[in-house]
């Protein structure tokens, strides 16, 4: 898992090279939305694991953004009483979204954020709560409909690391 979230990295990277541009534009904003139709969207935003229910909202643009939430429950072990008790899981994340090709009405995009998370599913309670997220993916659109694909690897003090993956359907307005 550990060399995963270099290759990552390194793909996320290499698609941002690979993004096409128009032609003759001499707009060196970062976020320019010049141009950009649709470019604002909803999505839901579902854990396949731990946090299913969940929604993501941003917009798309030479360098877009997005914030998106999830939330679960899950189970904390008592040690002194040898019971388990129900808690409540969420996570909350932000990133930066890039073009990897836009071709007519098809377009993909690359995200990688980062949040805050506790999204254990099962933990004992002397261990950490929550933890530092980090996520990335694919976002694929075609016309107004967007399919969204992640990884997401949650860390923690006196616990193990943990992942997921996440998936969304939304739409582009």
């Amino acid at each position: 898992m550990k060399n995963a979230i270099p290759l990552l990295l390194f793909v996320f990277i290499s698609f941002w090279g690979l993004a096409q541009e128009t032609p003759g534009t001499s707009d060196y904003n970062l976020f320019s939305c010049k141009d950009c139709i649709n470019k604002y969207f909803v999505s839901t935003n579902s854990g396949v694991l731990n946090t299913p229910f969940g929604y993501k909202v941003g917009f798309l643009c030479k360098t877009g953004a997005y914030i998106g939430t999830r939330l679960g429950t899950g189970r904390v072990y008592q040690i002194e009483s040898n019971s388990t008790s129900k808690t409540t899981l969420i996570s909350v994340t932000a990133g930066i979204i890039r073009p990897v090709f836009i071709k007519d009405k098809f377009s993909m995009y690359a995200f990688i954020g980062g949040g805050y998370g506790q999204w254990w599913g099962y933990r004992w309670e002397r261990w950490t709560k929550s933890g530092v997220e980090i996520e990335a993916g694919l976002m694929i659109s075609h016309k107004r409909v967007i399919l969204s694909l992640g990884a997401n690897m949650l860390t923690g003090q006196k616990t193990y690391a943990t992942g997921d993956g996440t998936i969304g359907l939304g739409y582009r307005f």
